[in-house]
């Protein structure tokens, strides 16, 4: 069961590992020259509501038709996080196309244009690895192929019981802390917390993200009204600590430097693992913090999150720094 206010348990943990990592450091030094350096669109951009990101449809569920009602925008939404994780096995012997977030993001917005039934809980709780890849229309298997079906067949047990997404999103009260509880209370595989020394660190991934995504769909409005949404933090994955190591934000060990230069395996849980998502979320706290010493403005965690994803996505073909790989559903 997730702590009662899961988005401050993450910050306390993560800050909490930032301090004793042994094989991480984030160079406070890099994020004040940061701040410094952003330039006034940047700035623009950070403070501007929900709508400025997501244009493209790509934070939340956009139909191309525009004919989607909200109950099909937020299961798409949740269905699309639950397997939002661990895309980078495919294509690493060459295969194209390369399996990425919007590939399963469309794929299940097609198949929903389609047929919206596709979505239905009925139809979610009969998922199979090889209906899957036909739904995202997938030339090979998927990376993880069967756990991925595995966790759409638990959001559609879990939406069983709901008269409806819409339903479950509304009884969080409109608070972003509380649905972020109830969807990892309600959907177990989006649990997401390791034990370092003796400690339980906590993350809340793809919980936190299919909020913020709820909240960019509808443009912070209606079902996407929370008033709470800037407690969330950022979404430990292993694309925004590419970034924050090419701002020179976050400092790796030799030792950790070379597995991850090498694409060496990191086991899931490990020290350094851990240390990394942890720091993570700590030098996006600490470069929020400093935007607002240095701007005089409020950002948000989720937001500035969004921005490093993209200047990371943006990059990913053309960059020389390879992400750190550690097999996980969490991210």
């Amino acid at each position: 069961m997730a702590p009662l206010d899961p988005c401050r348990a993450v910050r306390r943990a993560c800050a909490t590992v930032a301090v004793v990592a042994s094989d991480v450091v984030i160079d406070d030094d890099a994020i004040e020259r940061w701040a410094i350096g952003l330039d006034a669109a940047a700035v623009t951009r950070l403070t501007s509501d929900a709508r400025a990101f997501d244009g493209d449809g790509h934070h939340g569920a956009a139909s191309t038709s525009g004919t989607w009602s909200d109950e099909t925008t937020a299961t798409h939404a949740l269905v699309v996080d639950a397997m939002n994780f661990c895309f980078w096995p495919d294509g690493e012997r060459g295969e194209t196309p390369r399996l990425e977030y919007e590939c399963v993001s469309a794929g299940w917005r097609d198949a929903a244009e389609r047929d919206p039934s596709v979505l239905a809980p009925e139809t979610l709780r009969r998922m199979t690895g090889r209906r899957l890849r036909e739904i995202l229309n997938w030339p090979r298997e998927l990376p993880d192929e069967e756990e991925r079906a595995r966790l759409i067949r638990e959001v559609g047990e879990g939406l069983a019981g709901e008269a409806s997404t819409i339903a479950f999103i509304e009884s969080a009260g409109k608070s972003a802390v509380e649905l972020v509880r109830k969807v990892c209370d309600r959907f177990p595989a989006f649990e997401d917390y390791r034990t370092y020394r003796g400690e339980t660190v906590f993350y809340y991934k793809r919980a936190q993200i299919f909020v913020a995504d709820i909240w960019g769909a509808f443009g912070g409005r209606g079902v996407g009204e929370f008033h709470d949404i800037s407690a969330l933090t950022m979404f430990a994955d292993y694309r925004v600590p590419v970034t924050l190591r090419e701002l020179g934000v976050l400092k790796y060990s030799p030792k950790l430097l070379q597995k991850v230069v090498n694409r060496t395996l990191i086991p899931e849980g490990s020290e350094e693992e851990v240390e990394i998502r942890a720091c993570t979320v700590e030098a996006v706290e600490r470069m929020r913090s400093a935007f607002e010493r240095r701007h005089g403005k409020p950002v948000m965690s989720v937001v500035l999150d969004w921005l490093l994803w993209e200047k990371g996505e943006a990059r990913r073909e053309i960059s020389e720094e390879p992400h750190h790989r550690t097999l996980t559903r969490n991210y």
